[in-house]
């Protein structure tokens, strides 16, 4: 865990509010961190880390970072999903309610799109804005009974629409760094559980406790 998420952590925990944004940048990696109070259950939760890579994708966008989309499951990546422009993390708590920090780490030095990166506080507003934004109406449509199928069921189209492997040739990867599987990722459920098709037609559906994806080598 880095320096940003440790502090908005410790506050999480004396009861920062919901959107509090802390910063830090270290040997060319800016890393953001905020703290979400989403209102939804404990259950719909796990959604939050893939509703904040949308919102990331979002407010690169409105910086003119073109050409980003999701790397499954929650990670902010070049459109051809080749290059890492920013990895996203959550961690949850409570105190004063449940919390969720979320933290996001660029490699502002070398990594995809760096060089089209505005100052570090330009990117923190837009960035964390467009998070909380899409947090917000997430947990709004969670309260409103949209979730009732799984904790994505709000934003499961756009989601679909922003991974950048879907429909393509990608290798399923154990922990150990071993290849478990090719073949194509071929969905993403309502719990975000991803499906990779292998040449045969046969199935395997994956958590990303159990592996990776990435594309085909």
């Amino acid at each position: 865990m880095g320096v940003a998420a440790e502090q908005a952590l410790g506050r999480a925990r004396e009861g920062a509010s919901h959107g509090e944004l802390f910063s830090h940048r270290e040997e060319g990696e800016l890393e953001l961190a905020c703290v979400l109070r989403p209102q939804v259950g404990m259950g719909s939760l796990s959604g939050v880390p893939y509703v904040a890579a949308l919102g990331a994708c979002e407010g690169l966008e409105q910086l003119g970072v073109a050409g980003v989309g999701v790397g499954w499951p929650a990670d902010v990546v070049r459109e051809d999903g080749a290059g890492l422009v920013a990895h996203v993390r959550t961690s949850a708590g409570y105190a004063e309610g449940m919390f969720v920090v979320c933290s996001l780490s660029f490699d502002v030095a070398g990594g995809a799109h760096a060089d089209a990166l505005p100052a570090d506080e330009q990117v923190a507003g837009a960035v964390c804005s467009a998070i909380l934004a899409r947090v917000d109406a997430w947990a709004a449509a969670v309260g409103a009974g949209r979730a009732v199928a799984g904790p994505l069921a709000p934003v499961l189209s756009d989601y679909f629409d922003r991974v950048t492997l879907m429909g393509k040739p990608v290798e399923l990867v154990y922990p150990n760094g071993r290849v478990a599987m090719r073949g194509t990722l071929a969905g993403v459920d309502v719990w975000g559980r991803a499906t990779v098709r292998n040449e045969l037609g046969g199935e395997v559906e994956v958590s990303p406790e159990q592996a990776s994806i990435r594309a085909a080598q």
